[in-house]
Order: structure tokens, then sequence, then C-alpha cells
């Protein structure tokens, strides 16, 4: 999603640009005009290569590395989630205060040295300029971790959108690769989903987005982890429709007070998928279903492709239906 720059330690930062303006300097010592000359030509040449390695650099990271208001609202509690917001502002900001300062460095220096006949101008260029990439070491690490998180964020598309939630362990993420072929890790523990996994599918030449949200537990909102917090996040933000899945073969009560909890904390058509119907005794499945009265619920095997898409297809024609009533009205 974010075409990130790469992110150097302050040491490898100064190591580059020095050894890039040594280059250049002995290169222009070796010719032969007067001494005086070559070392003031030299020393030029050294204080703007040094000065545009750091700048190409830092302004690489400014420019591309977005701005914590500019994020839309789901990147923006994402973000909040897995990082400090501060921590990420702040650190921007110190590397944009590093690079204004080698700018206005450089301009001075080179302007000192058109008038002098010594080196000393570059010298303490050297020094003072690596003295300011010094002081954002902290920053610059913490953006290399920050880019390694913003990586992992979701691409997302404006199209409508299925929040696939429940429990952990239920089959959210079985469903989805059966309905849109997805390449997604299934594993029998709980939280297998560890961040939200994105899948497309198309229906009457309309593309579809499918989220596989992580699984939520029934427990409130201050004792939950940040796993299930990015799922929370999935629901408000991104959720057109839900569909909650429900595993028969455990205990009910908690998931049906998860389902309820969501219903009454966010604003969407909620269906409900009874899961596993190929390995559940039929009693089991009827008193799951039962148990979710008032929502619309379907019994399915979601190891079935057939399952999914017509769950799927069902969903989708009642919010066109729907949405037809209402122009008519």
């Amino acid at each position: 999603m974010f075409r990130l720059p790469n992110v150097p330690t302050s040491d490898d930062l100064i190591d580059k640009a020095f050894h890039q303006g040594s280059k250049v300097a002995k290169a222009t010592r070796s010719t032969r005009k007067p001494r005086e000359k070559r070392m003031r030509v030299s020393e030029h040449r050294r204080v703007t290569v040094i000065g545009g390695v750091i700048e190409s650099d830092l302004l690489s990271i400014v420019k591309n590395f977005p701005s914590y208001e500019e994020l839309p609202n789901f990147h923006k509690r994402l973000l909040e989630i897995k990082i400090d917001k501060d921590v990420y502002k702040q650190s921007l900001g110190a590397v944009h205060w590093c690079l204004k300062n080698v700018q206005q460095l450089k301009r001075e220096t080179l302007r000192d040295l058109k008038g002098r006949n010594d080196t000393r101008p570059a010298q303490d260029f050297l020094g003072r300029v690596a003295s300011m990439v010094k002081k954002i070491r902290k920053d610059l690490d913490e953006l290399i971790e920050i880019k390694a998180v913003l990586r992992e964020f979701p691409d997302l598309e404006a199209v409508p959108t299925l929040v696939v939630s429940g429990y952990p362990n239920v089959g959210k993420s079985t469903f989805m690769k059966s309905l849109t072929d997805s390449d997604v890790q299934i594993a029998p523990y709980p939280f297998t989903t560890q961040s939200i996994l994105i899948g497309h599918t198309m229906r009457r030449h309309q593309r579809y987005q499918v989220i596989d949200s992580p699984g939520l537990l029934d427990r409130p909102m201050e004792e939950r982890n940040d796993i299930e917090l990015q799922a929370v996040v999935a629901i408000k933000e991104l959720a057109n429709v839900i569909l909650f899945i429900i595993d028969p073969n455990i205990d009910i009560g908690p998931q049906v007070s998860l389902l309820k909890e969501i219903r009454d904390s966010i604003g969407l058509r909620i269906y409900v998928a009874v899961n596993k119907s190929d390995i559940t005794p039929k009693e089991k499945t009827e008193q799951a279903m039962q148990a979710v009265d008032g929502f619309p619920t379907f019994s399915i095997s979601a190891q079935n492709k057939e399952d999914c898409v017509l769950v799927f297809e069902k969903i989708f024609r009642e919010i066109d239906d729907a949405k037809q009533g209402c122009g008519k009205g």
C-alpha cells in the first residue's frame, strides 16, 4: 500500500555520505591544478556530496512516510493499535528537523568556502553534520521498526465489503478461503489469524471485498489484546455487512453474547452462519440456530465452496433488494 523508502541507521547514513564525499574529494585532488585550488575545490565537492546524500535519504523519508492526519480512519485506528502515534509523529518531525538543518548548513559552508583560502569551514561542516545525524539516531531506529509495521497494513479497495467475524477458530478463514480461493493460513488453534486478511470475489460484474478478521472473545474491551482490537477496528471501519460465524461444537453462550455485543455497538445488518454442518449432529446445529433467533441464519460447512457462495449470494441479494425497495419508496 505504502511505497516506503529505505531507512538507514544514523551510522550507515554517515558512513555512506562520508565515503562518497571522500571518494569525490580524492578524485578532485588528483588533478594537475595548483594545490591550493585543488584543495578548495575538493572540499567544496566533498561538502556538496555529503550534504546531498544525507538530504536525499532524509527527504525520501519525509516525503514517502504517510502523515498520520492524511491516513484513512481505518489505518489511523490500526496504526494506534500497533504503533504509538506520538512516537511516529515525533520521529518524522525529528527527521524533518535534521533535513532542514543539514540543508542550511551546507549552503552556509559552500558560501564560506568561496571566500577563503583554507578548508576549515569544510572540516567544521563534517563534525556538525555528523552530530546532527547522530541526534536522530533513535528516531531513525523507530522508523525502521515502524516501516515493518506499515508494510503489513492491508491494501483496501472502495468496493462493497463483507467482514467475517466471530470467536477464534470457528471457521472464518476457511469460509474466506472457500469463497475467494485466497491463500489463507488455516490451523486448528485459536488466533491463527493474527492480522486482517483480505480476499475478493465477483458477483454480477461487481467486485466485492471479503475481510477475515482476527477472532474475538466475549470479554470487556479493555481486556482485549492487540489482535482482537484489529478485529474491532475492521468491523467498525470497513464493514458494509457482517457475517458472524458460530461453531456449535463449543460453548454457544459466549459466542451469542459476543454476537449481541457487536449488534448493539454497530448499526449494521448481521448475518449468522452456524458452521460445521458436515460434522455436527443435526440437533446441535438446530440448538445453535435457535440460540441466535432474530438474526438471519444459515447452516453451512465452511469447507464447502457451494455453501459459502450461496450464503454470500443471499446476503448481497437481500441488500440489493432492500436498496431497490428504498428507491421505489
